[in-house]
């Protein structure tokens, strides 16, 4: 009987011979037979999520309502291009590319070439967070082996999660893909995280930034970016796609979201850091768009 692994043949129960590759079988015995290669601590990711954004409105309302979580989202860019916001930056995102959003990570969408477009999202979890921060505020350009990768984890995902194994298969094939994607930044002469550009949206994302801990008022927001508070508010809407109040509100949320899971800041100070009036007012509009107190939200974050 003959067996074929990594194109060597073996001859079971007659020995073996080198036919091919044979420099793969100059192996040496082991100094100690108890210490190997594998002692990696990632993990696989979890909880593996793909989803299409086929037009404006679809992807600009639900990075509205869905907010930056603890979940790492991976993007390609299949057609449509466009910018991407990640915190103060704002990135060109071109056909072709690919983007990973980190967890926590406040992002929007903006002036894309076309209301029709066609962008791929993944969206996981994964321990230890440090191996996806060689990602944070990078555009990748996906090379051969990392396009194949992605055809390869989009077939194990279509496959129906009818066992252990299928979605193990799935999350190793993601892990693949990850690892592949790191390759391809390592040999980008792009390395250096991309200029901000001053668009009016990371001129309000700036002031927010800098207005940490204070209550944000539109019309303070307009003194300082030179228009006149609803000049302000239809130029963003135009720019952002979604009411700037809508947008202000969001940021408020995401910032809070943050600091319950990573800090352990009094709900008080969460509030006061968030930019909300007090924590009552806080409590209740964090339970509002959450559905959950932010004491219970922590602790399910626990």
């Amino acid at each position: 009987m003959c067996l074929i692994v990594n194109n060597i043949v073996f001859l079971l129960n007659d020995g073996y011979r080198q036919e091919m590759n044979p420099e793969l079988l100059q192996l040496q015995s082991p100094e100690d037979y108890f210490s190997g290669r594998g002692t990696s601590t990632l993990s696989l990711p979890t909880q593996v999520l793909f989803f299409l954004r086929k037009n404006r409105e679809m992807l600009q309302q639900n990075a509205l309502h869905n907010r930056s979580h603890h979940r790492a989202i991976l993007c390609f860019n299949l057609q449509t291009e466009g910018r991407v916001h990640l915190d103060n930056l704002e990135l060109h995102f071109k056909p072709g590319q690919a983007l990973l959003i980190l967890p926590y990570q406040f992002h929007h969408y903006s002036q894309l070439s076309s209301g029709k477009l066609k962008w791929l999202f993944c969206s996981f979890e994964m321990e230890p967070i440090q191996f996806l921060e060689p990602f944070r505020n990078q555009i990748l350009n996906p090379g051969e082996k990392s396009n194949a990768g992605l055809e390869e984890t989009l077939k194990e995902w279509q496959i129906p999660s009818s066992s252990d194994l299928q979605n193990t298969q799935l999350q190793c094939a993601l892990l693949r893909l990850l690892l592949s994607l790191r390759q391809d930044r390592q040999n980008s002469f792009e390395t250096k995280p991309a200029e901000a550009e001053n668009s009016l949206i990371r001129k309000v994302n700036k002031f927010l930034e800098e207005w940490r801990g204070q209550t944000v008022i539109v019309s303070d927001l307009a003194a300082s970016i030179g228009y006149s508070e609803s000049r302000l508010r239809v130029l963003f809407k135009q720019a952002a796609g979604i009411p700037l109040g809508a947008y202000i509100h969001n940021y408020r949320i995401t910032r809070a979201m943050a600091l319950l899971r990573t800090s352990s800041l009094s709900i008080a100070d969460v509030a006061e850091q968030a930019g909300f009036g007090s924590p009552q007012a806080f409590s209740r509009i964090f339970k509002q768009s959450t559905t959950l107190t932010p004491r219970t939200y922590r602790l399910n974050a626990q």
